[in-house]
């Protein structure tokens, strides 16, 4: 009984049930074919049976099971076209032959003029958004103008955020060619070939799961200009510094688009200070209730070297380093059933970074200060490639393969003046990945799916750190300049299975799932003093983990606009470190009521307890060299980390009158958390991990976007809050409360007025302030920008952008211009950079964290000009 089990829900077979098969052609009134028309094959109760799109000579063909109440509704329908749909009675067939002809729309030229026109649409859950409303052509890549566009957010670090969720997929006229890896075509691909952006609400890519139209997913299509289809497009870039610094920024687009391959090259070559490695994602976990899952673990660097980059400053300010990215990736549809996707990138970074810093530990009535001088130069590699197969074998199944494999090497020097003494330091890791996922989505009838999930993977890092420092040597009582080598090695090896059984019936949905998984970390490390091993600073970690899961979960559909959702995860995880094991069960319960499409928006009441095991570079069994002054041992003993969360959410979007709101609260009480104890002295620190009682935390954010029609104005008001209360241990017998609070209020503007003079503006504050010990640390930094953009010609245009920031009673700016020229009718355009015209040097942040004060000062990049030719083909 057990095995037949087993079969069916990992390997499914197919079920007797008599199926339909429904094929025909559509065609307009002139008996001309129509492709890519839309066939939806409905039941009684309006639930998706089939969908498909018709082929190039408008025919088409899909196949489903028979309806109980034998008849179906075809739904038939084409942009440009009136929607036709007709009732079948489905008893005594089983082949339906079934031709449609299509009218065109009769509109009026001044309905015609109104939508050729219109900025803004909204189809059910797909808002399109036409670019050239929102910019002043002064954008490079698709990123400037995502930026621009109501309803879209870019983060610092380039990810993206649609109607207030992080975007799934970026796709590009409907395919997705980079996957987690978007970035690479959001920060690359010329801002001139897009016309429109869509943004996709419910998106779903897989057909099978689509059919429960249960996602919240959001994603964003790109829509390329008319005369960029089915021909090779992309364009050169070449440019130089002149007359004080050698600047230079190369870069090459190549494109094609059409139906059955899309095809893009994708290169830079540059020192303005982008770095090529930040585009690469990094690894994803994420567990969906009624979606696809995903596992992607990583194993963690040992030993770290900071840079000491101020993320404060634009990167072209403050960042010294040599960019050099390639990436190819496509899209080819083998068959009508098959497709196969791949990137292919490699990247690589080459940084120099000096800066002097100040460390002040607000523990006592004394501070411990610290000073550091830092030279610090880097090489880092990332290459990596990925390749997936999609296969839709028909209405009832559904199969992907993904395959990832990255290959990142990186080497780190840094020359060191501590509290006036010499340290060097010097890290070389070699770090190789892969990743493979196999999804089968199996339709067991129109309310019931089985996905089945096979995941395996494997990250490992290895070591090689040599540090020569004066004071490790008095610690380690060795002869002076000895030289200290830490060799480690880092794995993480996983298999996985998981298979979920989603049902629905009426207003409720169901998912049974079940999971098994193995995984065995491994963190070994060599101590060695002038090649001989030191044994008290060695370590031997061996973490294996073999878990069994149950997850039930349900949707209640109120309506159509109100659910509530609840899941229980169950899991029993064998816990093995090196010869200590543990069998420990793990309960997580989720509750949450949601509201969309409102009037009002959407809201989200959610409570969850996350219970798990600690991660293994919290358990190491011994003392470990963390950085050149610090020391680091995991906790005794195992037990489950706890806490709750409490959340709510709101937004509203209207995104035609370009307004929106979105709120954010939340309230984490850790019961028993993961607590270091800390030992500080003028040259080193000791920090043990024990298991604790934890503290809570409070966090709000608060946006609100506005357009003023008749300023031709758009705001953005926003603000985010933070409190919290923890327990830290530092140079005493007993615990402290180390209380935080963080608050932070951001203001920016857009004009748009029918001028040739436009402007950007806005500020920001900052507020941070800690109390630990009696100590009361505060810090605050403002900045305020603005930019100006100026028509002169049809061919020029020019930008000015000025920033200026207070920061501890000291006051920087930062101006910088750009002159563009596009000739008419040529392939040419022309650009002028102007970096840093005030040519400031020098910059000081103080930037709190818990108890410890640092003052960082950082070397800036100089004035320079950069003259870049760009040919469009």
């Amino acid at each position: 009984m057990k095995k037949t089990l087993f079969l069916f829900l990992f390997f499914p077979l197919t079920i007797l049930s008599q199926e339909i098969k429904l094929s025909g052609t559509i065609k307009d009134n002139q008996n001309r074919g129509i492709e890519s028309a839309s066939v939806v094959v409905l039941d009684d109760a309006e639930n998706t049976l089939a969908f498909t799109f018709s082929e190039e000579k408008g025919s088409y063909s899909l196949v489903f099971e028979k309806p109980n109440n034998n008849t179906i509704t075809v739904v038939v329908s084409s942009l440009g076209y009136t929607k036709k749909e007709i009732k079948v009675d489905v008893t005594e067939k089983i082949n339906i032959t079934q031709t449609f002809t299509l009218q065109e729309k009769s509109e009026s030229l001044h309905e015609v003029i109104i939508k050729a026109n219109q900025k803004i649409k909204i189809d059910r859950d797909t808002t399109t958004i036409k670019v050239a409303s929102f910019i002043n052509k002064t954008e490079q890549t698709i990123e400037d103008i995502l930026k621009k566009i109501p309803g879209i957010e870019v983060q610092k670090d380039g990810s993206i955020k649609a109607h207030g969720k992080n975007i799934d997929k970026l796709l590009i006229e409907g395919e997705d060619l980079f996957d987690k890896n978007y970035k690479l075509l959001s920060k690359n691909l010329d801002a001139k070939v897009l016309d429109a952006v869509q943004i996709i609400d419910g998106f779903e890519d897989n057909p099978i799961l689509k059919k429960m139209n249960n996602s919240d997913k959001v994603a964003l299509n790109l829509k390329l200009k008319k005369d960029k289809q089915n021909i090779w497009f992309g364009n050169i870039t070449a440019g130089a510094g002149i007359v004080s610094e050698n600047r230079w920024k190369e870069g090459i687009n190549l494109g094609l688009l059409k139906k059955k391959i899309k095809f893009f090259y994708l290169a830079d070559y540059n020192n303005s200070g982008e770095k090529a490695t930040a585009q690469i994602s990094e690894s994803s976990i994420s567990n969906n209730l009624f979606d696809e899952d995903r596992v992607e673990k990583k194993s963690e660097n040992q030993y770290k070297i900071n840079s000491n980059e101020n993320s404060s400053f634009s990167k072209s300010q403050s960042i010294f380093n040599k960019a050099l990215f390639n990436s190819l990736s496509f899209t080819k549809k083998i068959k009508p059933t098959l497709t196969l996707r791949g990137v292919g990138y490699f990247a690589n970074d080459n940084q120099i970074q000096n800066s002097f810093s100040k460390i002040i530990y607000n523990i006592g009535e004394i501070p411990i200060v610290n000073s550091e001088v830092s030279d610090y130069s880097s090489k880092k590699i990332l290459a990596s490639g990925e390749l997936e197969l999609k296969y839709f074998a028909n209405q009832n199944n559904y199969i992907t393969n993904l395959f990832i494999y990255k290959n990142n090497p990186n080497n780190i020097h840094s020359d060191l003046t501590y509290n006036e003494s010499q340290i060097n330091q010097t890290s070389k890791i070699k770090n190789q990945t892969f990743y493979n996922h196999l999804n089968h989505s199996y339709s067991l009838s129109n309310s019931m799916i089985l996905n089945n999930y096979i995941y395996f993977g494997n990250d490992n890092i290895n070591e090689k750190n040599k540090i020569v420092s004066p004071f490790l040597d008095d610690f380690l009582n060795t002869n002076p300049n000895a030289l200290i080598s830490q060799i480690g090695n880092n794995s993480n090896q996983y298999f996985g299975v998981k298979s979920k059984l989603i049902t629905k019936y009426k207003k409720l949905e169901h998912v049974a799932a079940l999971q098994y998984e193995n995984n065995e970390e491994i963190i070994e490390s060599n101590f060695l003093v002038d090649n001989n091993s030191n044994s008290v600073y060695e370590n031997y970690t061996r973490l294996k983990q073999s878990l069994f899961a149950i997850e039930n979960g349900i949707r209640y559909n109120f309506s159509k606009k109100m659910d509530l959702t609840a899941s229980l995860n169950y899991t029993q995880n064998h816990f093995e470190r090196n010869l200590d094991q543990n069998n420990i069960s793990i309960f997580n319960p989720k509750a949450s009521i949601n509201t969309k499409k409102t009037s009002i928006g959407n809201f989200t009441l959610s409570y969850a307890e996350n219970n798990n095991v600690p991660e293994i570079s919290y358990l190491t069994t011994n003392y470990q060299l963390k950085d050149y002054r610090s020391f680091i041992k995991g906790s005794n003993s195992i037990s489950l980390l706890k806490n709750k969360i409490i959340s709510f959410s709101h937004t509203l979007f209207n995104d035609e009158k370009r307004f929106s709101i979105s709120t954010t609260l939340f309230h984490i009480k850790s019961k028993i958390i993961i607590n270091s104890e800390n030992s500080i002295t003028d040259n080193f620190n000791f920090e043990n991990y024990n298991l604790t009682k934890g503290g809570e935390s409070y966090s709000g954010t608060f946006n609100v976007i506005n357009y003023f029609r008749k300023l031709k104005l758009a705001t953005k008001l926003e603000t985010s809050q933070n409190w919290s209360n923890n327990l830290t241990k530092v140079n005493s017998q007993d615990f402290n409360t180390l209380k935080s609070y963080f608050s932070s209020y951001v203001f920016s503007a857009t004009t748009y007025f029918n001028l040739p003079i436009n402007f950007d503006f806005g500020f920001n504050y900052n507020y941070y302030q800690t109390i630990f010990n009696g100590n009361l640390t505060t810090n605050e930094t403002k900045d305020a920008f603005i930019n100006c953009n100026y028509k002169i010609t049809k061919t020029w245009l020019a930008e000015i952008n000025s920033t200026f920031y207070q920061m501890n009673s000291k006051n920087y700016s930062f101006i910088n211009a750009v002159v563009n020229y596009t000739p008419e009718e040529s392939k040419f355009s022309y650009r002028l950079l102007l970096n840093n015209l005030s040519n400031e040097n020098e910059f000081t942040l103080v930037s709190l964290d818990n108890y410890t004060s640092y003052k960082s000062t950082i070397k800036l990049v100089p004035r320079y000009l950069l003259i870049t030719v760009k040919y469009r083909f």
